[in-house]
């Protein structure tokens, strides 16, 4: 279990937020992420390269994307949140073409914190209704 207090943990996760998806700052990744990063949803461990990668190939598919937490829990060393996403389709996403559509798309997701970084995630989004929009 991490050191570091609910409130810190909830700092850590919106600030990946905005280096992740509400910005694209790789520095900050790799300073947040623990080097035995685990991603559920992608059933892999990840190096902060991968999540840079993934991170840059989300805004080449969507300008101006954005994410805003509804809600932000967190208790010992969990932090779970239910997110908003919003963006302009403008490059091709899951064998989509560029539609110009504004979207919008929410999920949750639960992290663990160990010692002051990211270790782990769980992801629950709601993909299916942003290709509903895209193909709408």
């Amino acid at each position: 279990m991490s050191d570091t207090t609910p409130e810190a943990n909830k700092a850590l996760v919106l600030a990946h937020y905005d280096a992740v998806t509400n910005g694209h700052d790789p520095d900050a990744i790799r300073a947040q992420l623990a080097p035995n990063f685990f991603d559920h949803a992608a059933e892999k461990k990840m190096s902060a390269d991968e999540v840079i990668a993934h991170s840059a190939a989300m805004h080449a598919t969507f300008a101006n994307l954005s994410a805003v937490a509804e809600c932000l829990v967190a208790e010992r060393d969990i932090v779970s949140g239910r997110f908003i996403w919003r963006g302009l389709h403008k490059g091709p996403w899951n064998g989509i073409a560029p539609t110009g559509k504004h979207v919008e798309f929410r999920g949750m997701t639960f992290w663990r914190i160990q010692d002051g970084k990211i270790a782990e995630r769980w992801a629950e989004i709601d993909f299916a209704g942003l290709e509903r929009q895209l193909k709408g």
